[in-house]
């Protein structure tokens, strides 16, 4: 419940400031900071992907990648499924604007395997069909691009009626895979049928995009008419908002198309946008497409001047683009140093917070809340292997006495005496924690009925022969301990760590009523030699 409040206050966070990413990444690490602090690895680990959400919005594609891989590195050894999809996903998109596309598509493969495996609906599932389309598209994969893209559509249809930007994309992103592989026909099709969810949508750069590609789509089967409509649309949207547009090659292709059929007006309209489109872009490829479509359109309308010095530039902008690529994969394993940096040092900050959370200050053992959750993990493994789990009870004989005579420095020192000797002990399968005051438990799992009793008689030679003084105790006027032991298999009586302390809480009882220093044994098999029950058995050390 927790959890989910923090992540809600997160999501407020992100659609409160929709359409300022920078003040989104301001506020998330701001939390970030707090967080690491904690020992909360999942929410640290959603942190993350946000910020690489608000990176991707802002085009920081170096800082998306870190944040993308210091999410799926803490999420990767968690249960949490669906933010592990969504993890792969971040990533993949990560490499995706990288044009990394094996990676990418590597990091989508994987989200795909979880989201099919855990049955993850929602969301995630829409997202990652899209955007295996995508990539398969970007790959020239146009059959395995349309196959997802289709699933992702009438998925969307299907679960998802009511999100009409969502849908207008989808079917734009499918449109397009048919345009790709030559069937226009089917692509205009899919906007037509689109035209309904795009009256109903107000973000101006889904319906830019929507009327550009149905207005190629248009033209491409020589319905010149609806195709004027739809560019005409298009430009509207692009003066009234000139960051609308984001995709630069759709130019390319528009240009060309308007040059073969002899529309000037358009034409030169066309071209007044993507020059503006220029001063926007920063990215070398979209420098290459606008130069490409502009030396197009000059020597189209036989200005073989400005064609001549746009050709010019496309061609430095390839050379620049060809060393960029190569510096891509550079780019790559820097990031991935720099993230296994500071996710290591995440790491150790996170464990050395978890430690703190789980250890009781005073003797270093478990505390109460982390006895609970080891109980759980053992009592998980041993209902697995069919093996037992078994609790030692451990109290303090006379202590209260103690304090009363020596003081309560005293007291700690005796505690901390008593955590020693159980400390001794503590192994993979088997902790000890602080239960309460002068009270200890510890916790076994997969160990014989023997070997449980082995270790409480160890634990009780060792305080003993430390040889505490404590006048008020007659076994010895030294400290010594009352034990009670237990060791069952996990039933419908015995499936938590409370129901079996109880039951060795009153083993401890028989031992305190034999006058202490004295270890008992819930036995519920044993009969006494006149053959009635007595399942408690005394255990000499």
């Amino acid at each position: 419940m927790a959890k989910d409040k923090k992540r809600l206050a997160v999501m407020k966070i992100y659609t409160d400031n929709i359409n300022d990413p920078a003040k989104q990444i301001k506020e998330y690490k701001k939390l970030l900071k707090k967080s690491q602090e904690s020992a909360d690895i999942n929410f640290v680990g959603f942190l993350f992907h946000m910020l690489a959400v608000a990176y991707n919005m802002l085009g920081d594609r170096e800082k998306l990648f870190l944040n993308a891989v210091k999410s799926l590195t803490l999420f990767k050894n968690t249960d949490d499924h669906d933010m592990i999809a969504d993890a792969y996903i971040t990533l993949g998109t990560a490499y995706f604007n990288q044009e990394n596309y094996q990676l990418a598509l590597a990091n989508y493969d994987k989200a795909y395997e979880i989201i099919r495996k855990h049955r993850i609906k929602g969301k995630s599932r829409l997202v990652i069909l899209n955007n295996l389309g995508a990539v398969y598209d970007m790959m020239e994969d146009y059959k395995s691009g349309i196959r997802f893209l289709s699933e992702c559509l009438e998925l969307s249809k299907k679960e998802s009626p009511d999100k009409t930007p969502e849908l207008l994309v989808y079917s734009v992103n499918l449109a397009e895979s048919y345009m790709r592989l030559d069937e226009p026909e089917k692509a205009a099709a899919i906007l037509k049928d689109a035209e309904v969810w795009a009256e109903q949508v107000t973000l101006k750069p889904y319906l830019f995009d929507f009327r550009i590609k149905y207005a190629l789509a248009n033209y491409r089967v020589r319905n010149i008419k609806l195709g004027n409509k739809n560019a005409d649309m298009a430009f509207k949207l692009a003066e009234d908002a000139p960051d609308a547009y984001s995709d630069v090659e759709v130019f390319r292709d528009l240009i060309r198309i308007l040059l073969e059929i002899g529309d000037r007006e358009r034409l030169d309209k066309a071209a007044e946008i993507i020059m503006e489109c220029s001063r926007n872009v920063s990215h070398t490829a979209d420098k290459l497409m606008v130069c490409s479509a502009l030396a197009d359109y000059y020597r189209g309308i036989g200005d073989l001047e400005h064609a001549v010095e746009y050709y010019e530039q496309v061609e430095w902008l390839y050379r620049t683009r060809t060393r960029e690529l190569k510096q891509v994969q550079l780019s790559i394993h820097k990031s991935l140093k720099d993230a296994d940096s500071s996710i290591n040092k995440l790491n150790r900050m996170i464990t050395e917070s978890e430690e703190r959370a789980n250890k009781d200050f005073m003797t270093k053992l478990l505390n109460h809340s982390a006895m609970l959750k080891i109980g759980e993990e053992f009592i998980e493994n041993a209902a697995r292997k069919k093996e037992k789990i078994g609790v030692i009870f451990i109290d303090i004989d006379f202590f209260k006495e103690c304090n009363d005579t020596y003081g309560h420095a005293k007291g700690d020192e005796i505690i901390r005496e008593v955590a020693h000797a159980c400390q001794i002990e503590e192994s993979v399968n088997i902790r000890f924690a602080r239960y309460g005051g002068d009270e200890f438990l510890g916790l076994t799992y997969g160990l014989e009925d023997d070997a449980v009793i082995d270790i409480a008689r160890r634990i009780c030679n060792r305080v003993r022969s430390a040889n505490i003084p404590n006048i008020n105790n007659p076994n010895g006027r030294r400290v010594t301990i009352s034990v009670g032991i237990v060791n069952v298999a996990v039933t419908e009586k015995t499936d938590t760590i409370i129901q079996i302390a109880n039951y060795a809480d009153k083993a401890v009882y028989y031992s305190k009523k034999a006058g202490k220093n004295c270890i008992h044994f819930l036995d519920y098999g044993r009969t006494n030699p006149e053959g009635e029950d007595d399942p408690f058995v005394r255990i000499d050390f």
